[in-house]
């Protein structure tokens, strides 16, 4: 026993060594697979995240489902717009000057892009509006109108400082010219030509729009049908400008509210999520100003309140979206021409005002809302 024993114990160690170079190599395949599973979800966070990250570049939607795309949304406003006569309208330019577009009629077609700094989009397009305006400046009326919309002037000065823009830049002070165009879009492109007739509303700076530019400025260019000008660019009637049709298809009315307080607060469904790397600061105050908003309207059910919400890059989706993203249950109605914006001259979201049983200004809150419950005790 005791010489088998020792014969058959290099057997033994010989086992055990095996043993512990299978132990090893099996170790490593695994650290090896998972290694590469770690790097594979790495790398499919990253995809994601950028996918992401391109949606909100695009303007289109910060949502996992495809959403509508720029041209989509200019639908409305070339429904209403194309092949009618263009509102009249004079364009404050920055550097002081006042154009009349109805001076320009007669004259050279005119080309309006609406657009702001914090819109993607209409920064990466600067560069072929800058080029049309060198190519066709002499013959075509070609004007970067700013929608002065959460976009500070000083903001917009050194935007073309930056750029070396020479395009003239006028301002929307009051949202006058979003309205009469209907602006439903950043950037949204409008041909006008030579008789005032709008020719072609879009989006995209692609080859639908060269070829309007290019038709509009080239003599003898075959025109299309003009419409009856009961529609033609203006603003909606007196009594359906006071309407907001809400979520939940009834209608609000400030006449209805006669004698009684009410308070407006004015936001957009992408404050939030849009502006939180471009202008991180305000996308915070559209938060915090929004969670004031469903506090206090809580806590004064007396009050008709509502949510007015910018037309641009919005629907009936988006809305949805913002309610469940930042918990609303505040009534919303989309502004869809602006007329609201325009009436009340609120050029930042968000912006609440309160008014009086007269229908009165009495208190007008921005940025992050802190003053909001102090605005409500001036109420009568």
């Amino acid at each position: 026993m005791s010489q088998n024993a020792a014969l058959s114990r290099p057997a033994v160690m010989k086992l055990i060594g095996v043993a512990s170079l299978m132990l090893v190599a099996c170790t490593t395949r695994t650290a090896k697979r998972t290694e590469s599973g770690e790097g594979h979800s790495a790398k499919q966070a990253e995809s994601g995240e950028g996918h992401s990250a391109k949606q909100a570049e695009s303007g289109e939607s910060h949502s996992a489902k495809k959403a509508e795309t720029g041209e989509d949304h200019a639908i409305r406003a070339r429904e209403s717009l194309v092949g009618r006569p263009a509102p009249g309208v004079v364009l404050n330019v920055l550097d002081g000057q006042a154009v009349a577009t109805a001076g320009l009629v007669g004259r050279k077609p005119v080309y309006l892009k609406f657009w702001a700094t914090w819109c993607v989009p209409c920064r990466k397009q600067m560069p072929h509006l800058e080029q049309v305006h060198r190519t066709y400046g002499d013959r075509l009326g070609v004007f970067a109108v700013n929608l002065g919309f959460n976009d500070p002037i000083e903001t917009v000065r050194a935007f073309r400082a930056e750029h070396a823009l020479t395009v003239p830049i006028a301002l929307d002070a009051d949202g006058d010219l979003a309205e009469r165009f209907h602006v439903a879009v950043t950037p949204q492109h409008v041909i006008i030509d030579r008789v005032g007739i709008v020719r072609y509303v879009g989006h995209e700076a692609n080859a639908a729009l060269d070829a309007a530019i290019e038709a509009v400025v080239r003599d003898g260019a075959a025109p299309a049908a003009v419409q009856p000008a009961t529609r033609a660019g203006a603003t909606q009637p007196a009594d359906d400008a006071q309407a907001l049709t809400l979520s939940d298809g009834s209608t609000f009315r400030l006449a209805e509210h006669a004698g009684k307080p009410v308070v407006l607060s004015f936001a957009s469904t992408w404050c939030d999520w849009y502006l939180a790397k471009s202008r991180p600061a305000m996308s915070e105050a559209c938060i915090a100003h929004t969670r004031q908003i469903e506090l206090l309207r809580r806590t004064h059910e007396r009050l008709a309140w509502v949510i007015v919400m910018a037309p641009t890059w919005t629907d009936a989706e988006k809305v949805d979206e913002y309610r469940k993203r930042l918990d609303v249950s505040s009534p919303i109605g989309i502004d869809e021409r602006s007329a609201w914006f325009h009436r009340f001259r609120v050029r930042d979201v968000l912006t609440t005002i309160v008014l009086d049983g007269r229908g009165v200004e009495i208190e007008r809150v921005t940025g992050r809302g802190d003053d909001l419950a102090r605005a409500l005790t001036r109420i009568p």
